[in-house]
């Protein structure tokens, strides 16, 4: 049986396969509590918290804002972008907390760092320079996104609607088997680190602390503060310990992708800050079966919707619209020149318009328009 797999376009619906669309999270009520806290048991209570997760397009605006999104810029099918290796819905998905109530503290977090992410991709089919993602879990063969659950990520979401797409692109064993090890190695992690910060027990003791210390909410603001503004470098040998866990793990996939499809990369980087405002240096290699191997080091940084980068291989500089809009961008690659790019998305509840300007070191500009006049060779 041939291995395809549907594209997956901007206006596709992704969601979670658990019914009702329902994902386990940690749970901590809002205040105001007892006097007296009662005793949390050691339950899993992490387990014992629902939360509804709501449907959303394949281009979500807080997603592309914040630099989930991974888009085709001149290649489109019925007129939209088509979803890259590494695309994410990106953060504050609405959830709905249903039980064991809907008072639950930490709801505060889930939205903001919300995900919702492809894990497959087809190495020998790029568009753009980059793979072609595969998104849809019911489909041979299954390609499932992960959404972000506690205490661990599960690979049960689909983008169904891509199925009504009639484009589709070869997923190799190799690619398959790939996709599948980095699920499995980070269900593996999620799982490593719950147990090693105590499990059920460790989150039941802390949820009781942070109840016990709460005074009208002081708490509240302060574990979100801790969040999203991050930390300067991890605080304990502990911490250090499983910062060096993670990027092992995260080596190791991207080690193991290479070798199964000769596409990839691995990286190392130590992140200064929050998700939201942060600087991140970080050393990497990467394969592909046209060039060979490369590697660079650098820095790169986020601030909100703007985001930049300084490594050996050039610098950059872009900025995405705070509702998902369109992202501007200038970047130079030493020895060659620079680029400036423009990517407008207007129009999105009629079908989508899409329109990258790009302006190369030679002076010269390129327009792609998704509603182009005549018929496309870049349209699928």
């Amino acid at each position: 049986m041939d291995r395809v797999t549907k594209v997956t376009i901007q206006r596709d619906i992704c969601l979670n396969l658990v019914v009702p669309l329902t994902a386990t999270h940690d749970f901590i009520p809002l205040p105001p509590f007892p006097p007296i806290p009662p005793p949390l048991p050691g339950l899993p209570l992490s387990l014992a918290a629902c939360a509804l997760e709501s449907p959303v397009n394949a281009w979500w605006p807080p997603g592309y804002a914040l630099g989930g999104s991974q888009f085709t810029t001149s290649v489109f099918h019925q007129g939209m972008a088509i979803c890259l290796a590494g695309h994410d819905c990106g953060k504050f998905i609405p959830h709905l907390q249903i039980a064991p109530a809907p008072n639950n503290m930490l709801t505060l977090v889930h939205i903001p760092f919300s995900s919702r992410k492809a894990n497959f991709s087809a190495s020998t089919v790029k568009m753009n320079g980059k793979p072609v993602a595969g998104m849809t879990a019911i489909a041979w063969p299954p390609t499932p996104m992960t959404y972000c659950a506690n205490p661990i990520s599960m690979p049960l979401a689909d983008a169904p609607t891509s199925h009504l797409n009639t484009v589709t692109v070869h997923i190799s064993l190799r690619d398959w088997l790939a996709g599948v090890f980095a699920v499995a190695a980070g269900m593996f992690l999620d799982a490593l680190l719950f147990r090693w910060n105590g499990g059920t027990q460790g989150f039941g003791r802390d949820a009781g602390k942070i109840i016990a210390q709460s005074r009208g909410g002081a708490t509240v603001a302060q574990l979100l503060k801790s969040k999203f503004i991050g930390q300067l470098l991890p605080g304990t040998q502990k911490a250090w310990q499983q910062w060096a866990v993670k990027q092992g793990v995260g080596v190791l996939v991207g080690a193991v992708q290479i070798g199964l499809t000769g596409e990839g990369s691995a990286s190392v980087g130590l992140r200064i800050g929050g998700p939201f405002l942060s600087v991140t240096p970080s050393v990497s290699v990467s394969h592909t079966n046209s060039s060979g191997w490369g590697g660079k080091a650098g820095v790169s940084g986020q601030a909100g919707t703007a985001s930049g980068k300084l490594d050996t291989s050039g610098a950059g500089v872009a900025n995405n619209h705070p509702l998902g809009l369109g992202q501007d961008s200038i970047s130079h690659q030493w020895g060659k020149g620079t680029t400036k790019t423009n990517t407008d998305i207007s129009d999105p509840f009629n079908g989508f318009h899409n329109q990258t300007t790009t302006t190369g070191p030679d002076g010269k500009t390129t327009i792609s328009n998704s509603r182009a006049s005549s018929p496309l060779p870049n349209s699928l």
